[in-house]
């Protein structure tokens, strides 16, 4: 949960908010504690104006801090290491070095987290960048409450690696395949969701004011864009995704 900031503000009795020891106790606890913790240090960071936030550099846990528009203006090592080794984030949005799955749900977390929820727990998987399907556990808190232009949501993330090299790759070969789904227009989408529940070309035709063979013809480069042959391919597909937590079509 959130820290409540009328407490005590130091992490520890003998700590100070901007000194580069670390003042975090060992991992192994729950997040949410270590989350509690974070909230602390940016609240004492922020008052003093210290905005290195130093005893985050020291966490096994990926931080982060957005702005309200998604774009990073913190990011520490262990969140560098695991999601943007090769470039800093810092300036960028999630949807520039994030894998789409885990980017779609982190935009899902903070627009719960906009639309009033003090903080979000929630557990997912998704592909890092070396290939590997990752557990996240995840906590995001509103800074709403810092006053802080600027600052927007708070980040703490604990990942674990999936070993089962059959899973990681259909998982990778999953998320390739709803990355491609999502570059599809809404029509597109639409056509695939109804196809799948068995509609037939003259049945979209009717209901969308295009002529059968239109309607066979923009499944076709459906088809092609996904790597499918026929509709039941792709009803498959989408049963897959949907399965996996990709996305939800009502299948």
């Amino acid at each position: 949960m959130i820290a409540d900031t009328n407490q005590g503000d130091s992490l520890s009795a003998n700590s100070e908010a901007t000194t580069n020891d670390c003042a975090f106790t060992p991992t192994g606890r729950p997040l949410c504690q270590v989350a509690d913790e974070v909230y602390r240090h940016v609240k004492l960071c922020v008052e003093a104006g210290d905005w290195s936030f130093p005893q985050l550099e020291c966490l096994p846990e990926c931080v982060y801090i957005s702005n309200a528009q998604g774009v990073l203006v913190y990011s520490n090592p262990s969140h560098r290491k695991h999601f943007s080794p090769n470039a800093s984030p810092i300036g960028r949005t999630k949807r520039a070095f994030l894998d789409p799955v885990i980017a779609d749900r982190a935009d899902k977390i903070e627009s719960l987290i906009f639309d009033g929820s003090p903080y979000v727990i929630c557990e997912n998987a998704g592909v890092g960048l070396n290939g590997a399907t990752y557990h996240v556990v995840a906590h995001a808190a509103s800074l709403k409450p810092l006053n802080a232009p600027g600052l927007a949501i708070l980040g703490v993330m604990r990942l674990s690696i999936h070993n089962d090299r059959t899973k990681v790759a259909k998982q990778t070969d999953l998320s390739i395949a709803y990355a491609k789904f999502r570059e599809l227009n809404a029509r597109d989408q639409d056509i695939c969701r109804r196809t799948a529940l068995g509609a037939s070309s003259r049945e979209l035709g009717e209901s969308l004011d295009m002529t059968t063979r239109g309607v066979e013809l923009r499944k076709q480069k459906i088809f092609a864009k996904l790597e499918v042959a026929k509709a039941v391919d792709l009803a498959r597909l989408l049963t897959r995704l949907q399965d996996n937590g990709f996305i939800d079509m009502g299948l």
